[in-house]
């Protein structure tokens, strides 16, 4: 790190006073703090990579050249991003997107707006009555619906890129963390894809195996992974799925079914998410889809029983705090880079079959319900042989991005 890429609390970046030093959180590759300006509190976050080659940085012309050729791909995207996502986002918003992206000697900066989150997991949520359930699914998916009418794939939608933040009347969602964002049908290669497998979606699963062209992904990628985190919101876990698969895409690609648990949803919302859950691209809802449903839904009305098992007692909610929770980054489970997939040139992995196909219309073995709460470092990858390179996963894996919003 050159002189000119240290600062400490009180320091002023662009117009924006630190107000505390920048911190790496879980070994990641960003470096978090807060900043004020103009009376208003901001998130700013530092990348580490890529760096800018400073006309006195060590190394040949050429290679820097190379490295500034990267930098302004980086900055193109990020740009690009923010100028698109500009007229539909403000301070105070739901969607919690760039203000501001600049670069100080060799690193750049983002900044967005601070979020005070209500510290709520996913069984926090579905410990809650419906109504309350309902405000949360109902703006998340209003979120998404603004990024999806841009044509715009958020690409790594998870619990902890859904903020929960407690107002006067109940919680509302913010929607955070665009890093990974691209417009339809022109994701990065499948080797820089940067996610958390547990909600992949089954043609994101193929593309980085290099069995689905990068015009197969489209918004309904989000789709998918929309529907895990409303199963979370609502039963408390993911859907049931044969263990041996590891995540839900693997297990849809293999042909199960996933169903939702015991619930208190009425049946429509239940019918929408496991419909988000197909297998198909094509036969999932559009996000308009979802939240003109959500929204025929009255809030306080009693909802509609279902024949499902009956919801065991949970314990009140008690807010876990004021902290905020952790950025994306902080589950960010694997950079294709390095770990390359068969018919890649890398690593062996067993292909998973292609929708449609023999393998993926067999019977599935008998469902067990995969680990709710469990990360991607602790799950195995499908088909990743073991030895050296799963061993060279696991460093992988433990590269992570975290800290507080």
């Amino acid at each position: 790190m050159t002189r000119s890429d240290v600062f400490r609390a009180g320091d002023v970046l662009n117009g924006y006073r630190l107000l505390e030093d920048f911190r790496v959180v879980g070994a990641g590759l960003s470096e978090w703090s807060f900043a004020e300006r103009g009376g208003r509190m901001y998130f700013i976050k530092r990348f580490l990579s890529p760096t800018f080659p400073e006309d006195d940085a060590p190394g040949s012309e050429r290679i820097k050249a190379k490295k500034r050729t990267r930098c302004a791909a980086f900055e193109a995207h990020h740009r690009g991003l923010q100028a698109a996502m500009a007229p539909l986002t403000t301070y105070g918003g739901n969607l919690i997107a760039t203000l501001d992206i600049f670069r100080i000697g060799s690193k750049y900066y983002k900044v967005t707006e601070k979020v005070d989150a209500a510290g709520l997991q996913a069984g926090d949520v579905a410990a809650l009555d419906f109504p309350a359930q309902l405000v949360l699914l109902k703006t998340v998916a209003h979120s998404l619906k603004i990024l999806h009418d841009l044509r715009i794939v958020h690409s790594d939608l998870k619990p902890s890129n859904v903020l929960i933040k407690r107002t006067e009347l109940g919680y509302t969602t913010k929607l955070i963390d665009f890093d990974s964002s691209y417009i339809v049908g022109s994701p990065p290669p499948p080797e820089e894809i940067v996610g958390t497998m547990n909600y992949y979606s089954p043609e994101l699963v193929r593309y980085i195996q290099g069995g689905a062209e990068p015009g197969e992904l489209s918004e309904a990628s989000d789709i998918f992974a929309l529907g895990l985190i409303y199963a979370e919101y609502l039963t408390g876990s993911m859907p049931a799925f044969d263990a041996a698969h590891h995540e839900a895409a693997i297990a849809v690609l293999h042909g199960q079914a996933l169903k939702l648990g015991p619930s208190r949803a009425p049946a429509p919302v239940i019918e929408l998410v496991e419909r988000m859950l197909l297998p198909d691209p094509a036969a999932r809802p559009g996000v308009a889809e979802v939240h003109s449903t959500l929204m025929s839904l009255r809030s306080g009305a009693a909802p509609a029983t279902t024949a499902r098992a009956p919801l065991p007692v949970r314990p009140p909610v008690v807010p876990r705090g004021s902290l905020p929770t952790a950025p994306s980054g902080a589950g960010s489970a694997l950079r294709g880079k390095g770990v390359r997939i068969a018919g890649r040139g890398g690593v062996s992995a067993a292909p998973v079959p292609a929708v449609g196909s023999p393998a993926a219309s067999s019977p599935a073995a008998p469902a067990a319900t995969g680990r709710p709460g469990s990360t991607a470092s602790d799950r195995p990858v499908p088909g990743i042989e073991e030895g050296r390179g799963r061993a060279l996963l696991g460093k992988l894996l433990r590269k992570r991005d975290g800290g507080p919003r």
